[in-house]
């Protein structure tokens, strides 16, 4: 394994396991009572504001690191049977 395979590996998993903190943060955000004040980076928002940031944030991180775990284990394969 190259040292570039590894730093990328890591990448991959460090994006997945913030995608599903995110995900955690949207399932917390949806259980929370609405009476809450809610913000995203300081600026006051609403509950379906902050489900719905969270939400793409987590969608995106997860797509991402899933698609990029699959696209490296393809060239891996594909250099296997070279």
């Amino acid at each position: 394994m190259t040292m570039k395979f590894v730093n990328t590996k890591f990448w991959v998993y460090l994006f997945l396991l913030v995608g599903i903190g995110n995900f955690l943060m949207m399932i917390d955000t949806l259980l929370s009572s609405g009476d809450q004040a809610f913000s995203i980076f300081s600026i006051p928002t609403s509950k379906g504001i902050n489900v719905a940031f969270f939400a793409a944030i987590a969608f995106f991180l997860i797509y991402s690191g899933v698609y990029q775990n699959k696209k490296m284990n393809e060239n891996q394969n594909k250099d296997v049977v070279d």
